[in-house]
């Protein structure tokens, strides 16, 4: 800039405490507040540290300890810890009881449920509906089969649960079914 565009350069420094500007007694006074300041937080770190190590059973009790020490023993105590941790928690995996498998929810699309009741039903029965659904051709999805009655005249349900197929088909394997008996 040319001459005169100068500004004047004016800092004030009054909330950084007091300057080698400010009046001798306000210094003196601020000092021994400060100073006050500084034992009391330095009596807390060290109640803290005292705190930490007395919670520390690998820190020794028979000399002084450094703040260092104390730190980087209760860094080893959380890190057993951690490992502590997980094997009690590999244990516990080990000995709890196995959850049971959540049930299995189907919802056919494109299939055909055929119900069949085989009074008295004959050894194979069961073997024979199957068959018939594998003669013409149609995939078997699912088959259960339920008693139907009391002992002494007991029947057989069969329902299976199969792949879509033509009316025709499914009239075939009806027919079939009919005939097992």
């Amino acid at each position: 800039m040319d001459g005169g565009g100068w500004l004047p350069l004016d800092l004030s420094l009054a909330t950084a405490g007091p300057s080698a500007s400010a009046p001798a007694g306000e210094r003196r006074r601020q000092q021994p507040a400060r100073a006050q300041r500084r034992r009391s937080r330095s009596r807390s770190v060290s109640a803290l540290f005292a705190e930490l190590r007395a919670m520390l059973p690998n820190v020794p009790d028979d000399r002084p300890v450094s703040q260092e020490e104390i730190v980087d023993a209760a860094a080893e105590r959380v890190r057993t810890l951690a490992d502590t941790v997980g094997v009690l928690e590999a244990y516990r995996a080990v000995r709890a009881p196995p959850r049971p498998a959540p049930p299995e929810v189907s919802a056919p699309v494109a299939t055909v449920c055929v119900c069949a009741r085989l009074p008295a039903p004959a050894p194979g029965a069961v073997t024979r509906v199957l068959q018939a659904f594998h003669r013409r051709g149609v995939e078997v999805l699912v088959a259960t089969v339920a008693r139907h009655g009391h002992a002494g005249a007991a029947a057989a349900v069969v329902t299976v649960t199969a792949a879509a197929a033509p009316p025709e088909v499914m009239e075939l394997v009806r027919a079939d079914i009919a005939r097992i008996y």
